[in-house]
């Protein structure tokens, strides 16, 4: 994943963030919006599922040597468990994350079935991605994200709710468990329905979550250190350095030593600007809907 040496950026990327409607947040982490000026490559880390628009410009990910653009202008990503190199030329994009839970609330299809994956949104979300395209374009950040709000307010109240299940192995997700047994524990089930609620809504089943949610968690104190050090790593995380490069290449694709030697412009600016925000960068996810079954979404304001 190293930088082309012919790479020359003319500007540091512009991101800009803003929040849900607090109503949508167990399922949309934030809104985002991207302006890149010349090219630039970075790393997309492990994530959740996301909807992203092109709206200027060119992006290509690439996957083990693979590089392939986004598809078409509207792209649904599933949850990912390995860091993807992106590619920009004077990229323009938009979009959103979606918690698990909002997974499973605006799709029918089983988060494992395209997890490291990215298709065409199509109509996957109501309205077609040529129609979402056409009332995109031209709109100020504010204007995009009432959009957002609006589309995701309309394919809730069309949807059933999350499953008591989903619920409560998010809710015990949330606590780091140690092992599968503590997860389905804390969740109150066994061991094999875990296995198939997490894969459904996390994408993954509990073992291979468990070891990203650790990482991603070490990950994102990483990247508010300077200096890091071993010695930062907690030490109930890992058995030994040795244990956490091994991790660390497993999702990153090269060492951690190699990760904090390399430019990260994007993803630099990224957490500069959720940390403004007061967006954490460790393993935190917006609480999940109410326990009493009332749908957020039909609140009042």
């Amino acid at each position: 994943m190293q930088q082309s040496a012919s790479r020359v950026e003319v500007a540091p990327p512009s991101i800009r963030i803003l929040m849900p409607d607090e109503r949508l947040q167990p399922f949309a982490t934030f809104y985002y919006f991207v302006t890149v000026a010349g090219e630039l490559e970075d790393f997309l880390y492990p994530e959740w599922g996301n909807v992203r628009f092109t709206l200027g410009g060119r992006w290509w990910v690439e996957e083990r040597r693979v590089r392939a653009p986004m598809p078409l202008a509207a792209a649904l990503f599933g949850p990912t468990d390995r860091a993807m190199k992106v590619v920009a030329q004077d990229g323009v994009t938009a979009g959103f994350g979606l918690t698990p839970l909002g997974w499973q609330r605006l799709f029918d299809q089983p988060a494992h079935a395209l997890a490291n994956q990215r298709v065409d949104l199509g109509d996957r979300l109501g309205p077609s991605d040529n129609e979402l395209l056409a009332s995109l374009t031209g709109c100020s950040d504010e204007q995009s994200a009432a959009l957002f709000d609006r589309l995701l307010f309309d394919r809730l109240t069309e949807r059933p709710p999350n499953s008591a299940e989903a619920i409560a192995v998010d809710r015990a997700l949330r606590m780091l468990p140690c092992d599968v047994g503590a997860f389905a524990a804390a969740a109150g089930t066994d061991p094999r329905q875990l296995g198939r609620v997490c894969k459904a809504v996390f994408g993954f089943g509990p073992k291979r979550l468990l070891r990203r949610q650790r990482f991603l968690d070490t990950l994102g104190r990483m990247r508010v250190t300077e200096d890091f050090r071993f010695a930062d790593v907690r030490g109930d995380d890992y058995h030994d350095q040795s244990h956490f490069n091994h991790e660390f290449h497993e999702f990153m694709g090269l060492s951690p030593r190699k990760y904090l030697s390399v430019p990260r412009p994007l993803m630099g600016q990224a957490a500069l600007v959720q940390l403004q925000m007061g967006i954490p960068l460790t393993f935190v996810l917006p609480p999940p809907p109410d326990e009493d079954g009332v749908d957020p979404s039909a609140r009042p304001a």
